[in-house]
């Protein structure tokens, strides 16, 4: 079987809050969600853990907002390319489909916030930046809906039963 390849990037001015937050588990549960998602191993994503000054800039640079956030997603992709992830392999689609960047401090400041582990946030974060980057969306309330329950389950498949007590709802 093919072994998914997955970049991971920490950046080296954060403070590590756990250390079991390595590229491995970062790798690990990722081909977890994506299996998940039924994406074909030879599709990947690329991850970076950074801090907030970065985050703000990214946030500003591409949407225009001055703050700092928790995940962006930087898709390869468009919605009509989406169903060239899954099933059989395909070369004509990229290789890596996107990119998920993560707030290391604010994904702290939430999990003190959620009484949930960081490690938990983190998880919680990278399954929620790998559905915008296949597409899904929670502008309307069925959107909303939909994409909670499957990042619900896509958390179950990242760190399963320990994650059933993470709340995803997004109007919180």
């Amino acid at each position: 079987m093919q072994k998914r390849i997955t970049a991971v990037f920490i950046d080296p001015d954060i403070v590590i809050v756990d250390d079991r937050m390595t590229e491995n588990w970062l790798s690990e549960i990722t081909d977890s969600a994506l299996n998940h998602l039924k994406i074909t191993r030879s599709k990947s994503i690329e991850i970076a853990i950074t801090n907030d000054q970065k985050m703000r800039e990214l946030n500003l640079r591409h949407l225009g907002i001055d703050r700092t956030t928790d995940v962006l997603s930087f898709s390869n992709i468009s919605p009509v390319d989406i169903s060239l992830y899954s099933g059989e392999e395909n070369d004509a689609a990229p290789g890596v489909i996107g990119e998920v960047v993560i707030s290391s401090h604010q994904a702290k400041r939430q999990s003190d916030t959620k009484n949930i582990s960081f490690l938990d946030e983190v998880a919680f974060l990278l399954a929620h930046g790998i559905l915008h980057l296949l597409g899904y969306d929670h502008e309307t309330e069925n959107e909303r809906i939909e994409m909670e329950n499957l990042h619900r389950k896509t958390l179950y498949a990242m760190l399963g039963e320990s994650s059933l007590h993470i709340e995803v709802d997004y109007l919180a």
